[in-house]
């Protein structure tokens, strides 16, 4: 009698426990995702199921992530000044060859400019810039008794360089989040501008949508300061005159290298300081000096200046 009561017992908690196993069940969240084909948007899966749920009730919700890498344009305007350095390496021709003098002092000037930029939108390498930038400056060749009466020299520069840049002062990234808005449409598929009453967002398929946009004008809200250097070849045109004679070189290519710093006082616009410093080498054919009157006499040489510039620079 009292095994036979002891199965009878076992046989009944065994079938509690296979209920109360179906009844309650508790499951850790999936977070696959997918692909939207029509949007091309990323779709994380979130599943969640409660206790006491029955088993054909599946709780699942949605959330679609929308990652977007964009690059940075800019454009900016400077002006700032000349250090002349000099013209070295100098060598007559015609009949101002052999004269003795191997160089010429350049004078000091006013320099202008324009540029423009853009870094690239990878996560990775968004520190790469490329720019193009032209500017003009007239570091006249100075007087030097027995050879020269002095000349006006103009250079203008186009270069293209290769930008790095660091950012720095970075704040907290939550204080200038604009991913955490509201999106256009509500839970129901409706174009809406503002959250929910659940305080969440919907795309309009009535899917919980976070945008996970981050603009590079986040970014520099966030980070306002920057250094960067950069470098590349520059194309040089070149123009010497005086009562004497008159002289260019055009197309002559040198190299340009520049460093500066900039900070953002607003998220699309932002103020730097930069020190560029150019080489190349000259050749006028005809330059006008009183050693060279009633012939044909020239100069060549290497032109080095360093540029002292700030500016204003606007984002895109």
């Amino acid at each position: 009698m009292k095994l036979m009561t002891k199965g009878i017992v076992a046989g009944v908690l065994s079938v509690l426990t296979g209920f109360s196993l179906s009844s309650a069940q508790t499951t850790f969240p999936d977070r696959s995702s997918t692909v939207d084909p029509e949007s091309g948007r990323t779709i994380q899966h979130e599943q969640a199921v409660g206790e006491r749920v029955p088993q054909d009730r599946v709780v699942v919700k949605d959330r679609v992530v929308e990652r977007r890498h964009e690059g940075e344009l800019y454009v900016a305007g400077f002006g700032g000044y000349t250090l002349g350095h000099s013209f070295t390496n100098l060598d007559g021709t015609g009949t101002l060859k052999g004269t003795g003098v191997e160089s010429l002092d350049l004078a000091n000037s006013a320099v202008y400019g324009i540029k423009v930029g853009y870094f690239l939108p990878t996560h990775r390498m968004n520190w790469l810039g490329f720019e193009l930038e032209g500017f003009s400056t007239s570091p006249h060749l100075e007087q030097q008794n027995g050879f020269s009466d002095g000349s006006n020299l103009r250079v203008t520069t186009v270069a293209m360089n290769v930008i790095a840049r660091k950012r720095l002062g970075c704040h907290d990234r939550d204080r200038h989040d604009r991913t955490r808005h509201a999106t256009t449409y509500d839970k129901d598929g409706r174009h809406y501008d503002k959250d929910d009453k659940d305080g969440r967002h919907y795309d309009k398929d009535g899917r919980h949508y976070y945008e996970d946009d981050w603009s590079p004008e986040d970014e520099n809200a966030r980070c306002p300061l920057q250094i960067y250097a950069g470098a590349g070849p520059a194309i040089f045109f070149a123009q010497t005159s005086n009562r004497f004679a008159s002289s260019s070189e055009n197309g002559e290519v040198g190299v340009n290298a520049l460093a500066g710093v900039k900070y953002f006082v607003h998220r699309k616009m932002s103020i730097f300081g930069e020190y560029k410093f150019n080489y190349a080498g000259f050749d006028f054919n005809e330059y006008g000096s009183a050693a060279s009157a009633g012939g044909s006499g020239g100069i060549t040489g290497n032109y080095k200046a360093s540029h002292f510039v700030g500016g204003l620079a606007v984002h895109f």
